[in-house]
């Protein structure tokens, strides 16, 4: 009887593998050979998924974004205004070993992104959409007054998303300088001067 193989399911664990043999040698030292081999299977097995490697890269780079929507999507619903805002920009800092990994990846993206339109379109819709959340829990912090209602919420979902971005690529650079306690910190400070 043939195997039954699920098919979502193992395009998932080939991200996964990207994903960790990017972390490890970068966009461009990660091979398909690689990536095979870390997810454990043949290089054929890639080729009847994906139909080349920038296939599979923004397939990975897609499933990172919606793992990180979920964490953001899974939030406290207990929380709201300005903890709720609080919790999701943490969610996204590099504030362990799993996400320091990601946005080590991520970089590598980021980089490659800036010469290649189909990385750079997934940027673009994932930033919109990023964006788009934190307006919206500045807006409900601002109604329940943690956030003076006299700003604009849209530059400043625009600032939040610059702070996080930099503290995020300075502590990947500069982990022993910006420990987490260091970036929650910076983070904080920026959130508390918003009530004013």
């Amino acid at each position: 009887m043939p195997k039954v193989v699920d098919h979502e399911s193992r395009r998932r664990e080939i991200s996964e593998a990207v994903w960790r043999v990017v972390a490890r040698r970068g966009l461009d030292g990660a091979t398909v050979k690689d990536i095979a081999d870390e997810a454990g299977v043949s290089t054929g097995v890639l080729a009847h998924y994906f139909e080349g490697k920038d296939a599979l890269l923004v397939h990975a780079l897609r499933t990172s974004i919606g793992e990180t929507v979920g964490r953001v999507e899974r939030r406290d619903e207990a929380v709201s205004g300005m903890e709720s805002l609080r919790g999701v920009l943490r969610e996204y800092m590099p504030l362990d070993d799993e996400r320091r990994d990601m946005w080590a990846v991520w970089l590598s993206f980021w980089g490659r992104a800036v010469h290649d339109e189909s990385l750079a379109d997934e940027q673009r819709r994932w930033y919109g959409k990023w964006r788009g959340v934190i307006e919206s829990l500045v807006r409900e912090a601002q109604r329940e007054g943690g956030v003076a209602g006299s700003l604009d919420a849209g530059r400043e979902s625009d600032r939040l998303v610059a702070l996080v971005d930099g503290i995020g690529i300075q502590a990947t650079f500069e982990p022993e300088r910006l420990t987490p306690e260091a970036q929650t910190k910076l983070l904080d400070e920026h959130l508390d001067g918003l009530k004013s």
